[in-house]
């Protein structure tokens, strides 16, 4: 094997839109030695045993292929080290881990897990939330995604037969996501680098993604306790994560989701930021960490 690391930048084939953080990393990894090479995941002439790790980056059509990419997490995981973590990958996949962190005392948006096949009390939970959010608990993109008013029983039973076999989660819609939007706070080796402004988008938007932003302290706070709480549970330092915050009826941030499988990192606006991700990724492929 050559001195110089390899490392695999996975994307995939079948690409939305492009990924502007994978030229920029190919760059870092470059200026510190080592050799990325941008690779699709369902490429099946792919040698994963060559790589020393492989990084998880734009497998944004793994909605679509759920069980091969499963599999193929399993088999990249015991061939070489995978990056994220494949025990923290599947347990951020569904989106059961909002219940599960807002269970633990952080500060999450009001979730509610509607199971396959469930048609739950919707007057109770437009009594409880008001409006509502829908959406698949395994979700990419906005998929599935829409925004119910106050008291429409019918589009909420209709949302819900749509998507009959599979996991729903219903939460209270949040103004602030209208008026101001949600803010991501990126961070790499469990410390947080750089955060971007986002406007809502449902179903079959486009990306709202907009300008880099100084987030408030509150935020940068909360996505702190988020990882904490992840590294405590088991998961170890996550080398790359996305802390999606915005904030509830009473100005306190909250959590929206946790993106630790193929989130947008928006180097593009924050390119001298890479090289924090690129040295998480060289130091857990060197000492094992």
């Amino acid at each position: 094997m050559s001195s110089a690391l390899r490392i695999a930048l996975v994307t995939c084939t079948e690409m939305p839109r492009e990924d502007g953080d994978l030229p920029i990393l190919v760059e870092g990894f470059a200026a510190r030695g080592a050799h990325a090479k941008v690779v699709a995941w369902e490429d099946t002439s792919v040698a994963w045993q060559e790589f020393d790790g492989v990084l998880v980056r734009s497998t944004w059509n793994y909605l679509d292929h759920y069980a091969a990419f499963l599999h193929w997490l399993e088999r990249v995981d015991a061939a070489t080290r995978l990056l994220n973590p494949l025990k923290a990958l599947r347990w951020n996949l569904h989106k059961r881990y909002l219940v599960e962190l807002a269970y633990a005392g952080l500060a999450v948006v009001p979730t509610e897990l509607v199971l396959r096949g469930v048609e739950p009390n919707w007057e109770s939970l437009f009594a409880r939330f008001g409006a509502l959010v829908i959406k698949p608990a395994i979700s990419a993109g906005s998929f599935g995604t829409v925004r119910v008013a106050s008291g429409d029983v019918a589009a909420a039973r209709a949302h819900r037969a749509l998507h009959e076999s599979r996991d729903l989660l219903v939460q209270p819609f949040l103004e602030s996501i209208l008026t101001h939007g949600e803010e991501n706070l990126v961070c790499f080796g469990g410390a947080y680098s750089h955060a971007i402004h986002k406007g809502a988008r449902w179903a079959g938007d486009a990306e709202q993604s907009g300008g880099r932003i100084t987030p408030a302290p509150d935020m940068v706070v909360l996505a702190s306790e988020v990882l904490a709480w992840v590294r405590q549970r088991g998961f170890g330092a996550l080398t790359y994560a996305r802390v999606d915050i915005a904030r509830g009826l009473d100005g306190r941030p909250l959590l929206m989701e946790l993106e630790i499988v193929e989130p947008s990192l928006f180097l593009d606006r924050a390119p001298e930021c890479a090289r924090a991700l690129v040295d998480a990724v060289l130091l857990s492929v060197r000492d094992g960490g």
